[in-house]
């Protein structure tokens, strides 16, 4: 039986990640048609192809340097099961809790990519949100803080570059609600924390693949699903 230490440098490895990349840059490439399509919003002028291109290749890197160095894993083969099972729980939690804050606070009638577009939209842009808000974050935090592992060893200073990480988007969702520091931009920062923090612990305890698709499973939950009732019960 290989040891975990060899799995975690199996080609297989790699190939989880090429199919996530090309997964995403399919999607993308699929959107390009439609005038509104989501990436406007999110990315302004940028080309998406390039920003789905670029992100792939720093998150590749990126995760070689957390494999090589860190626990952390792009799959964990059948782990990846389990991994999978806890984010879709994690998801489903913290999808009821977000849409139940929309009953109360009304968030934007437009804060969603409608359906179809958001089919393709949501999984390209989780994939980019993965590597620019956790797996780059997290690699260059973790390499920086490798000295004070000889006083507090490794695993405090992951989770110390853990919840660091954790507060990057919510940050990021806070300034850009507007108003800003209102009581909804209060809760939405506190549940974007709560989402980052598990998914960045799905990654520790499991692999990427299963951080990514908690991702997934919350828009299809948030975004999709609910973004179409709520556009009839709300408004």
């Amino acid at each position: 039986m290989e040891s975990a230490d060899r799995l975690l440098h199996q080609p297989w490895q790699y190939a989880a990640y090429l199919a996530a990349s090309l997964f995403a840059l399919i999607c993308t490439v699929g959107l390009l048609p439609w005038s509104d399509n989501g990436f406007h919003r999110v990315l302004g002028d940028a080309n998406p192809v390039l920003v789905v291109v670029a992100a792939a290749g720093i998150g590749a890197l990126a995760l070689w340097f957390l494999q090589v160095n860190t626990e952390f894993a792009i799959l964990k083969g059948w782990r990846t099961l389990r991994g999978m099972t806890w984010s879709v729980f994690l998801a489903t939690v913290l999808a009821g809790t977000i849409i139940a804050a929309d009953l109360v606070f009304r968030y934007p009638q437009d804060i969603n990519v409608p359906v179809p577009e958001a089919l393709l939209f949501y999984p390209a842009i989780g994939f980019v949100a993965e590597i620019a808000f956790h797996v780059l974050p997290l690699a260059i935090l973790l390499l920086a803080l490798r000295p004070l592992e000889e006083w507090l060893g490794r695993e405090p200073v992951t989770w110390i570059g853990i919840v660091l990480v954790a507060v990057l988007e919510p940050a990021y969702q806070v300034l850009a609600e507007v108003p800003p520091l209102t009581g909804r931009a209060v809760y939405t920062g506190v549940q974007v924390f709560a989402i980052a923090l598990l998914q960045l612990y799905v990654f520790k305890r499991f692999d990427f693949v299963s951080m990514y698709a908690f991702r997934l499973f919350y828009y299809a939950y948030w975004h999709i699903l609910w973004g179409m009732v709520r556009l009839d019960v709300l408004f």
